[in-house]
């Protein structure tokens, strides 16, 4: 009787943590995508986009998204709200959105203005949003107007960036960095073997720094927004979430 050949020492060790690194990329991949459907690039404002898809509620009617750049939230907005308008000051932004909201989501509004001098009927939204766009603008006079254009029982959700300056803030640099080194990791290993779009790369407008601090964006917030639900996120940012009183 032949004696059986061993595999050599580590290789069925080495043949697990493969499987076990792609299953982890594929849940992490398909966690960015599956909340919509939608399969965009993930970066780190597009990851929090599930904050706000986790409270609309079913007679959520009309969304503002301010700040809405190229567009990626109001189209997945548009999955769940029948009434999406998009706002934002940067022109090639807004071109950029239109057009890839068409053909499948040609009945979203966008609005090339400054949303603090824009016309907007108060009252009359039922959710409003603001994804690293709070920064841009006057943070309390902003605040004040997107509470204002809600309807009573409407939510405000942010999700804001400001500057490290405490302890805390810095001790969460490190497994943020890992994280997002996993995040990128799974989009490439979901869209391997995919064409790459020919379409030219555009970045819309950047502030950096912010003028604010983790601390301070809270502290005008809790002042603007009284009982505001604020959360210091992972991947630089912070998220506020605040329901209008009904009267």
């Amino acid at each position: 009787m032949a004696d059986q050949v061993d595999q050599p020492a580590g290789r069925a060790d080495i043949i697990v943590l493969t499987s076990l690194r792609e299953q982890v990329l594929r849940r992490v991949a398909e966690s960015d995508s599956r909340i919509t459907g939608l399969h965009e690039p993930w970066n780190h404002n597009h990851h929090y986009h599930r904050v706000i898809i986790g409270v609309i509620g079913p007679d959520c009617r009309h969304a503002l998204d301010v700040g809405c750049g190229q567009g990626t939230l109001t189209r997945q907005l548009r999955t769940r709200v029948s009434t999406v308008t998009g706002i934002d000051r940067d022109e090639r932004s807004i071109a950029l959105a239109r057009a890839r909201a068409d053909p499948q989501f040609r009945d979203i509004c966008y609005i090339r203005g400054d949303f603090l001098t824009e016309p907007i009927t108060p009252e009359s939204v039922d959710l409003v949003t603001a994804v690293a766009s709070l920064h841009h603008m006057n943070p309390e006079a902003a605040l004040r107007k997107m509470a204002d254009v809600l309807r009573p029982g409407g939510i405000l959700v942010v999700i804001g960036l400001a500057r490290d300056a405490s302890v805390a803030d810095f001790l969460l640099v490190v497994p943020a960095a890992i994280g997002n080194l996993a995040h990128r990791f799974a989009h490439s290993w979901r869209c391997r073997g995919t064409r790459r779009s020919s379409e030219p790369c555009y970045q819309s407008p950047i502030i950096w720094p912010p003028a604010l601090t983790y601390r301070q964006a809270r502290r005008v917030a809790e002042h603007v927004l009284p009982g505001v639900r604020y959360r210091r996120r992972l991947y630089w940012r912070y998220s506020l979430v605040w329901i209008k009183p009904e009267r």
